[in-house]
């Protein structure tokens, strides 16, 4: 039977004219088969490792913190801060360029004034005097109002109209220092609103909507601290700038004044 049936059997393929012959691959009995390893992931990173940062920087704008978001959740007190700083930046920006030394006090005027008086000119120096608006001028003029009269009097004159011109200036930069003294208590008080809208959520408020009150009060609260600093710096930055200038047009101006006192009074004692 085993011959017959080898007789029978079908030979195998010949093989094609020029392809070399496959060798066969040895069989070792009982051996046991190699576990299958997985094909690492493309790039060869694990499929549980962190997406790339450009997959990152991809992220939908929805979870993103943007302005208009910050806005809207500031409330009302962030609106106020905003209409606030707007203001002080206006009134700020028209201090800066009409509070300086050499508007307030020009630098001829003095001596246009004096080369009047020594030539014996007191009513034009008066007139041109009173024809302009610096503090100087306002100064000069109430000393050339004066002329004729005795030293004490002719120096009074100027020290009120020179006391009177810088409570004026003064009061013109204290706005500046109003408003960075009201932004952070204002920020403080967004502060404390946001933080009981907060607690008040998780005190009254359900499970389903205790986050996300939560989160929004907190926000509101650090949103309004954040507005108050902003506008509160700035301001009390640009306060000392013009209170540096305040200063130096004060002090030029008695520097000026004494001079003038000195040249009235000696005239009229001539």
């Amino acid at each position: 039977m085993v011959g017959t049936t080898q007789l029978y059997a079908q030979p195998p393929a010949a093989p094609e004219a020029g392809a070399a012959p496959e060798p066969a691959a040895p069989i070792a009995p009982d051996t046991p088969a190699a576990p299958a390893v997985e094909a690492p992931a493309p790039g060869g990173q694990e499929a549980t490792a962190a997406p790339p940062a450009d997959e990152i920087q991809r992220i939908p704008a929805e979870r993103k913190m943007t302005l208009m978001m910050m806005v809207q959740q500031g409330g009302v007190i962030l609106w106020i801060l905003m209409a606030l700083g707007f203001v002080g930046l206006v009134w700020a920006l028209f201090l800066i360029a009409t509070v300086t030394p050499r508007r307030e006090v020009p630098p001829n005027l003095a001596k246009r004034a004096q080369a009047q008086v020594r030539a014996g000119d007191v009513r034009g120096a008066y007139q041109m005097c009173l024809e302009r608006d610096e503090l100087l001028a306002n100064v000069l003029r109430a000393g050339l109002k004066m002329a004729g009269h005795d030293r004490y009097v002719i120096q009074e004159a100027m020290e009120s109209e020179g006391e009177r011109g810088a409570t004026l200036l003064w009061q013109r930069i204290s706005y500046i220092n109003n408003i960075a003294t009201i932004a952070p208590l204002l920020g403080f008080l967004g502060t404390v609103w946001g933080m009981m809208l907060a607690f008040s959520s998780i005190a009254f408020d359900t499970a389903q909507v205790r986050d996300v009150t939560m989160a929004y009060g907190v926000a509101m609260a650090m949103i309004t601290t954040a507005a108050g600093l902003s506008l509160a710096i700035p301001a009390i930055i640009v306060y000392y700038f013009l209170r540096g200038r305040v200063i130096k047009i004060i002090a030029s101006v008695e520097a000026q004044a004494s001079e003038f006192v000195e040249l009235l009074s000696g005239g009229r004692s001539e």
